[in-house]
């Protein structure tokens, strides 16, 4: 059957993450704005995977992301490292455990080259405090983090590589797909890597499921963007369904 450019009855490219039982685990191009808070905190900047702080330490400021992508990540009692989400531009970290706990609750790694703003957190509680509007995207950033966490937790009892991926395929669509001449079309660019970081996989991995889903028809790669040709086989596969 020839892949076109419409979404099947049932999938809703534009649904809300909310609504959708598929969440993007990359809070990308978000269109919060921190700069009342901002103003005058300096900058510090981190290469590819140079740590931001660790999980346990500290916590003594809050970082708003300027450029690139910040990856959260838990570790277990028997120090495995579990990946939890990425944030991008305009997105917030090292608030996770405020104001309850006085240490940082996840460890945060830069994903690409990071600029940030450092905002101390008695300036961070202040600001809070004295601006609605502030208070009002902390609490919706918050909830989206809250939904991709219960997402990880959901899919951490499932073993199978392929519905895992397919599952956050599906999540990015959701989030960051539009419609293009081949098929839907992710908006937004993202490693193999970040992939399996995300997956629990290695690379190699992701790379074979993606071959799979290639030669089945279901993807397709446009330079750094991927098309999904076949969200309804994406579906089936990140519902157990479709396995092969």
């Amino acid at each position: 059957m020839r892949a076109t450019a419409s979404a099947p009855i049932g999938f809703d490219l534009h649904s809300q993450p909310a609504a959708s039982p598929f969440v993007s685990a990359w809070l990308a191009d978000l269109k919060y704005a921190w700069a009342d808070m901002t103003e005058g905190a300096r900058t510090v900047s981190l290469k590819k995977d140079q740590v931001l702080f660790h999980q346990g330490q500290a916590a003594q400021a809050v970082y708003v992301i300027e450029e690139g992508r910040v990856r959260l990540s838990s570790f277990s009692i028997d120090g495995r490292e579990r990946h939890l989400m990425i944030l991008g531009s305009h997105g917030l970290v090292g608030d996770c455990g405020w104001p309850h706990s006085e240490r940082y609750t996840v460890s945060a790694l830069a994903s690409s080259e990071v600029r940030l703003r450092v905002v101390d957190m008695p300036r961070f509680a202040a600001a809070l405090h004295e601006q609605p509007l502030l208070t009002q995207q902390h609490r919706a950033l918050s909830s989206r983090r809250l939904c991709v966490l219960l997402q990880q937790l959901e899919l951490q009892a499932h073993n199978s590589a392929g519905r895992r991926i397919c599952h956050h395929l599906l999540g990015l669509l959701h989030a960051y797909g539009s419609p293009s001449q081949q098929g839907l079309r992710i908006g937004i660019s993202f490693t193999q890597q970040e992939m399996g970081n995300i997956c629990g996989l290695s690379r190699v991995s992701v790379a074979y499921v993606f071959s799979r889903l290639e030669r089945q028809g279901v993807i397709a790669r446009q330079q750094r963007h991927l098309i999904v040709l076949r969200p309804d086989q994406l579906e089936r596969e990140a519902s157990g369904l479709g396995e092969p």
